[in-house]
């Protein structure tokens, strides 16, 4: 069902749209679009008007990296950010005022370990810290990039972790102490030996989870998303719930009318570590042809997620200069060796590429780059034809980007999470490093497709935020700071509107407001000046609608 047809009037144009005035959308749909001038000579006649007073409308925000399902459970989950926890002090205050959930556990959410310090080796959080504050229910508390866990001693036990025997899982780190016994740090892949033990969520509970993620991003103004990474390797993932019935639970919102956003939906095969080629060919094989988005429709599932390194902050990401510690970091699929994880993530790509689905890769370090690019490049025209992508890409050189250009291989990124981490990583890779992060103006100039995603629950899904960032390339650490790799703010906009769009196989039907697009806007409470892109972030969204329809606020 659709609204009946509608007039949007007295629109402030965007960078975007600079001379849009009045858009008409008709049976969920754009039918028509107004200059100011036209609107004079010719205005609308016969459907509501609705005067916006000079607001800004947006095309709807497309989120192109954001973890839907677990950004749901996110909400539910104990609140360790820095705002809310800036010390250890704090982070147990909040653990001793805790509730557990169904499954009888406390899980938390966003501690930063370069804010936190803990009692464990080079002043680590540890399952001792946690102990002090809660040893009677059993604790998981994911930090803030999504790659590290901490838990405490019943949890440890429960997991079977308690001794010095257990051994690293392939693409995951157990932190231990001097004698060897685990502290209760887990890294990358690790997490799902904790994981593993928490008892089952219901169908209905990740549905309700789902549901909670859509109040939240169509209030932010967001209308769709790419979902990356649920199926049977999201036990290494975050909380570890998002499973195939995850999927199912999309489907089953969408099924029942209640899934009121556009979601592409990654599988994935694998996880944080560990993954084989072979993992990923037999799960296609079993989920059956990748099934792309309908135009106008709600649910695509023709993407694969795959982790092909890490993060700089574990020193997990695969790069070509050392780290402070003399290490290098490596691809996390599976393999003793370089040689052997190369030879695995060129036969992952193509075990994808060859049943017709659409790869988005994990690659954060500048040689992990480089290794899966020259894979995408290696399936010809089908990088082309079936637009992989690389996901987050900080340190991808530019000989790479060039490359992605040439195939038409997208690189989403990631630029509230590098306002927000500012400087807190130069101990590991030096500052020289830190500011050659995400090269958004250099790839976009190589004619690279430059989409921008929020990671949350990793960074909160603010798309202003984003803009802004992209826009000015200051951070929190460093506010006024700036260089050379700055977005325009129309190109920043086309980061979240036209390009994920294109990403996602969907520019012919939304990403623009233009006649024949979804009727898919965001309506801010008021006008932004353009030349200040921090005046967008004090804008609030006051209206957004999909397929035609008012779904937060009113016109």
């Amino acid at each position: 069902m659709h609204d009946e047809s509608r007039v949007i009037a007295g629109i402030s144009g965007s960078p975007l749209d600079p001379e849009l005035f009045a858009v008409r959308v008709d049976a969920g749909r754009i039918s028509r679009t107004w200059t100011m001038r036209q609107w004079r000579d010719e205005p609308a006649s016969g459907v509501p008007v609705a005067d916006v007073q000079g607001a800004t409308v947006l095309p709807g925000i497309d989120d192109s990296h954001l973890h839907g399902y677990e950004f749901g459970r996110a909400l539910t989950a104990v609140n360790l950010r820095a705002d809310v926890c800036p010390g250890l002090p704090d982070l147990q205050d909040a653990l001793r005022r805790a509730t557990p959930e169904s499954t009888g556990w406390v899980r938390g959410l966003g501690w930063d370990d370069s804010r936190i310090q803990g009692s464990g080796p080079s002043g680590q959080l540890c399952a001792a810290d946690l102990d002090a504050a809660r040893a009677d229910v059993p604790m998981i508390l994911t930090d803030v990039t999504g790659h590290q866990a901490v838990c405490n001693s019943l949890a440890l036990r429960l997991a079977g972790l308690n001794g010095d025997s257990a051994a690293d899982p392939v693409g995951g780190i157990i932190v231990r102490d001097e004698a060897g016994r685990p502290t209760g740090l887990l890294r990358e892949a690790a997490v799902a030996l904790i994981n593993d033990v928490i008892p089952p969520l219901g169908r209905q509970e990740k549905v309700e989870s789902i549901r909670a993620a859509q109040r939240h991003l169509l209030a932010s103004g967001v209308t769709a998303f790419t979902d990356p990474g649920l199926g049977p390797g999201a036990r290494t993932l975050m909380d570890g719930t998002g499973d195939l019935e995850a999927v199912a639970a999309y489907r089953h919102l969408d099924a029942s009318n209640d899934l009121h956003m556009r979601v592409d939906v990654m599988l994935l095969f694998g996880g944080l570590g560990g993954t084989t080629a072979a993992a990923v060919a037999d799960g296609l094989d079993e989920w059956g042809p990748p099934q792309r988005m309908d135009a106008h429709g709600h649910v695509g599932i023709a993407q694969v997620k795959v982790f092909a390194d890490g993060i700089p902050r574990s020193r997990t990401a695969w790069m070509i200069d050392p780290y402070d510690d003399c290490t290098h970091g490596h691809l996390t699929v599976a393999g003793e060796t370089d040689e052997e994880r190369v030879a695995e993530i060129r036969a992952i790509v193509a075990a994808a590429a060859s049943r017709g689905w659409q790869l988005g890769v994990h690659t954060t370090g500048d040689r992990a780059t480089e290794v899966v690019v020259d894979a995408m490049v290696e399936q010809g025209t089908a990088a082309s034809e079936l637009r992989h992508y690389i996901i987050h890409g900080d340190f991808a050189p530019a000989p790479t980007l060039r490359r992605m250009a040439s195939r038409g291989i997208t690189l989403n990124a990631n630029p509230s999470i590098r306002w927000m981490i500012g400087d807190g990583v130069d101990p590991i890779i030096g500052s020289e490093r830190r500011k050659r992060r995400q090269r958004l103006r250099e790839a976009w100039d190589l004619g690279v497709n430059v989409c921008s995603s929020s990671d949350a629950p990793v960074a909160p899904p603010d798309w202003r935020l984003m803009a802004a960032a992209a826009a000015t390339r200051s951070t929190r650490t460093d506010p006024e700071g700036t260089d050379g790799q700055r977005l325009t703010m129309r190109e920043a906009l086309s980061t979240l509107t036209r390009n994920p769009a294109w990403q996602g196989h969907a520019e012919t039907w939304r990403g623009t407001i233009s006649a024949g697009m979804a009727a898919d806007l965001v309506v801010l409470d008021g006008p932004v000046d353009w030349d200040d892109p921090w005046s967008l972030v004090e804008r609030e969204v006051s209206v957004t609608m999909t397929d035609g329809l008012v779904r937060v606020g009113d016109l």
